[in-house]
C-alpha cells in the first residue's frame, strides 16, 4: 500500500429532498471545490450517483490529505455536527447526511493510471458474530476478483474503522472500490463474471452457509471528472 492510500477519505453524501438534477450536480461541484480549499487536502472529487446505484445515498465525495496530521484534522472537521456549515455554508442546507469512511487498505491495484471513468463503491457490513476465520478468508478472496475481471482497471479493498456516533457515523465495516472505463465494465463484465457469482458471491448469499455479509449493502457508481483511485492505490502489474 502506498502512503497516499492511507490518507484517503470516501464520503457518502445524502442530499435534502426536492433537489433536481441540476441542484445535485451543483452540490457535487461545490463539495469538490470546498474539499480542495480545506487546509491539508491535496485532492477532492465529488459526483452524483448513477441510477443503477442501490441502497446508498446520493453522491460520493473522495478526498486525499497531504499527510497524517492533515488527515486527522480533515477527519475531525468532517465528523463535527456543524463542520460542513463552517467551511461550505452555501451547501450545508442542501446536505442532510455524511457517512465518512477512512479506508484501512488491505489490497489495491492500478492497471490504468490516470483513468477517468466510472467509480463503483460497495459499502458492506460483516456480521458481528461471523467467525473470524471466515472473515479472514472473505478478506483474502474478495480482491481476487480484480485478477479475474480485466474490466476492473483500478481497485481498492479496505476495512473501515468504526465510527458509531456523530454526523459522520457509519455502520459499514468494509469498502470495495473499483474503476471501470465504462458502465458496461461494471454492469456486464463484473456482474456477469463467473468469479463474481460462482465464487465470491457465497459470502453474500443468504442461502449459503458461508455468508458473513449483512444483507443491507450500498452499491453505488458515479462518473468521474478526474482520476480518483490513482491518487493512492498501490501500483501493481496486471
Amino acid at each position: 500500500m502506498s502512503g497516499d492510500a492511507a490518507l484517503a477519505f470516501v464520503v457518502q453524501v445524502g442530499l435534502a429532498s426536492g433537489l433536481d438534477s441540476r441542484d445535485r450536480e451543483a452540490v457535487a461541484r461545490g463539495l469538490a471545490e470546498a474539499g480542495r480549499a480545506l487546509e491539508g487536502v491535496v485532492s477532492s472529487h465529488a459526483s452524483v450517483h448513477l441510477d443503477l446505484s442501490v441502497g446508498g445515498l446520493d453522491l460520493t465525495w473522495d478526498l486525499r490529505a497531504r499527510d497524517e496530521d492533515a488527515a486527522r484534522r480533515v477527519e475531525t472537521r468532517l465528523a463535527q455536527a456543524d463542520g460542513l456549515a463552517e467551511f461550505a455554508p452555501d451547501l450545508a442546507s442542501r446536505v442532510e447526511r455524511l457517512e465518512v469512511g477512512r479506508p484501512c487498505v488491505l489490497a489495491s491495484g492500478v492497471r490504468h493510471p490516470g483513468l477517468v471513468g466510472i467509480k463503483r463503491t460497495l459499502w458492506l457490513r460483516v456480521e458481528p458474530l461471523a467467525p473470524a476465520e471466515a472473515v479472514a478468508r472473505f478478506e483474502q478472496e474478495t480482491p481476487l476478483l480484480a485478477d479475474a475481471i480485466p474490466a476492473i482497471r483500478n481497485w481498492r479493498w479496505s476495512r473501515l474503522p468504526a465510527r458509531g456516533s456523530g454526523p459522520g457515523a457509519i455502520r459499514w465495516t468494509h469498502l470495495w472500490e473499483q474503476e471501470f472505463e465504462a458502465v458496461d465494465g461494471l454492469q456486464v463484465d463484473y456482474m456477469s463474471s463467473p468469479a463474481h457469482w460462482g465464487y465470491v458471491d457465497r459470502w453474500f448469499d443468504p442461502e449459503m452457509p458461508e455468508r458473513v455479509v449483512d444483507l443491507w449493502l450500498a452499491h453505488t457508481a458515479c462518473p468521474e471528472s478526474e482520476p480518483v483511485l490513482s491518487w493512492g492505490a498501490a501500483e501493481r502489474v496486471a
